[in-house]
This record gives structure tokens, sequence and C-alpha cells, in this order.
């Protein structure tokens, strides 16, 4: 595969899934950490996926843990969320949609309950 001057290569029994992934139009919705060995490439997220943010967790005050949204093979935004573990609340943060394209709002909405849940969070609360 070429992306611009560079050639990059993948092993000829994932060529099926390139395939597939170039052909499907999919609205799933993921919630990418931070760690995720697919965002924390910087270079090769801008390459790919012309996608980029910055993260700082060695701050101890205003930490910032976004959480990028990733629907189909395109990156829309991303959340800064904290669980309340005392009050059992999912704070939202920060939310940032920027992709203008992007319409299907309710399942963002599905995920972060989903991830709410995980947690144990009894109430999911947006700052504003």
């Amino acid at each position: 595969m070429k992306v611009g001057k560079k050639s990059y290569y993948i092993h000829a029994s994932k060529i099926d899934l390139l395939d597939k992934c170039a052909d499907q139009d999919s609205e799933e919705v993921r919630l990418i950490s931070p760690m995720d060995i697919l965002v924390r490439d910087q270079t090769w997220l801008k390459t790919f996926f012309d996608y980029s943010y910055t993260f700082e967790y060695f701050k101890k005050k205003g930490m910032k843990w976004p959480l990028s949204i990733l629907v189909g093979n395109r990156f829309v935004g991303y959340f800064d969320c904290k669980m309340e573990w005392r009050t059992k609340r999912f704070l939202i943060k920060e939310k940032n949609i920027f992709d203008s394209a992007f319409n299907n709002h309710k399942g963002v909405e599905l995920a972060l309950q989903d991830l709410a849940a995980f947690h144990g969070a009894e109430d999911i609360v947006e700052k504003r």
C-alpha cells in the first residue's frame, strides 16, 4: 500500500481484512483509550487516519484522558471522562465531535452508556 511517498506492507494473510474494511461503510462506534496501540503512534495515526491529538498523562492536576471516538474506519472526535467512585457518577468533562459529516450521535451515546455501566455508574453527568 502506498500513502504519499511511503510504502507500507501488510502480511498476505491479512489482505482480505484490508479489502473488507475498504468496502465497508460501518457505523460501529468504538471508544479508544489513549494508551491503545492504535492511537499511540502519532505519525502512523496521522498518515492513515488523518487524525491527531495531544495527550499529557504525567500531569496530576487537570489531567486529561481523552477517549478517541472511532466510527467504522474514521475518527470523529473524543471525550474526556472521569468516574467518580464515591458518588457513582460518570462525568463527561469535555465532548468534541469535529467531523461535520458524522450524524450518528445515538451510537456514540450508547457506547458512552456501555462504558459508564461497565464502571458501575448510576448516573451520567455532562459538564457544561
